[in-house]
């Protein structure tokens, strides 16, 4: 018998979007999957959506206690060997499954298999787009540490991984998923990586990463979490505990000054180099130097053009969830 994967899909008034999701967890290629919906005290027809599907799908109920504590709640219901999240609004190719199976299978060393993501607009018509991100394998948290490059939708972990690193945190709802798989790296679990899109990640106006500032805000703050709680492993692993915090307070002042704050994002990138040792420390120099002079709408309109052109790319071959096939 194949091995159990038990996919968990947080829902909070996503009448809308779910059904598109749990198709696309009841279309996988692989012969074994669970899915579980815990409806986080939904107050529209989500609960009616989701039952509609009967046995095939498990229907969990909690009073709204945000996403956390729901993906928490479906892992206490799970019976897989492996786990697999998906956002409500989101959803999965018919592949993903079965060929990160296959190669946790065949790497008994690897506790994380993840996979590329796409990214898409539902206008008219689904516009989809990738993102440049970097895809390190083995022990990743050097990388991981300075850059979320690895959505919630786009791993399959293992069970026992996940139990041992205790699950989501419930006090994190922002970059949660960031501080979950940086905790799985530092306690030495070692990552896979599958170069093809397998989820599907869509923008709409109701994303929590549509407020940056609070999105970027709550970054800086598990980043400086992190450094407190595993000052130990990082540097053990030779990373600079007080470079990494540095960092992500030049960061968070980048967004200030590109966010309308310019006075105080320069004042936050100042603080963080005076710590000298830090990636691209001259660089956010730089940027506040710039911010000074240009201002933040210029400075807003540089990074657009620049993101253009070095960090996003149109997507081609992706799944169309809706037409239950690909698209080249």
């Amino acid at each position: 018998m194949p091995a159990i994967v038990s996919v968990i899909i947080p829902a909070h008034n996503c009448e809308k979007y779910v059904a598109e999701a749990i198709d696309s967890v009841l279309a996988q290629t692989y012969p074994a999957v669970e899915c579980i919906v815990v409806d986080d005290g939904s107050t529209d027809r989500t609960a009616e959506v989701v039952k509609s599907y009967g046995e095939r799908v498990r229907y969990v109920y909690q009073d709204n206690a945000e996403r956390s504590a729901a993906r928490n709640n479906g892992l206490r219901c799970a019976t897989g060997e492996y786990v697999s999240f998906l956002d409500a609004d989101d959803y999965l190719a018919p592949e993903k499954i079965f060929q990160q199976v296959a190669l946790l299978g065949a790497d008994s060393r690897l506790e994380i298999v993840y996979s590329r993501v796409c990214y898409f607009r539902d206008d008219k018509e689904r516009r989809f787009y990738d993102v440049r991100r970097p895809a390190p394998i083995g022990d990743i948290l050097e990388t991981l540490i300075y850059s979320n490059f690895i959505t919630v939708h786009a791993p399959l972990i293992r069970a026992k991984a996940v139990a041992d690193a205790g699950g989501f945190n419930p006090r994190r709802n922002r970059y949660e998923d960031w501080e979950f798989f940086l905790r799985l790296a530092a306690r030495g679990a070692r990552f896979g990586f599958i170069d093809s899109c397998h989820a599907f990640v869509r923008m709409h106006a109701e994303n929590t990463v549509h407020d940056r500032l609070r999105m970027f805000e709550a970054k800086l703050q598990v980043a400086e979490e992190f450094v407190r709680d595993h000052n130990h492993e990082l540097q053990a692993r030779g990373i600079n505990p007080d470079g990494v915090a540095a960092f992500h307070r030049a960061d968070y002042g980048r967004l200030l000054i590109l966010n309308g704050h310019p006075d105080e994002g320069r004042e936050m990138i100042r603080d963080a180099c005076r710590c000298s040792d830090f990636p691209h420390r001259h660089k956010f120099l730089l940027f506040a130097f710039a911010g000074g002079i240009c201002g933040s709408r210029f400075m807003a309109g540089l990074q657009v053009l620049v993101d253009r052109v070095y960090k996003y790319r149109k997507g081609t071959a992706v799944f169309d969830g809706k037409k239950g096939r690909r698209d080249d």
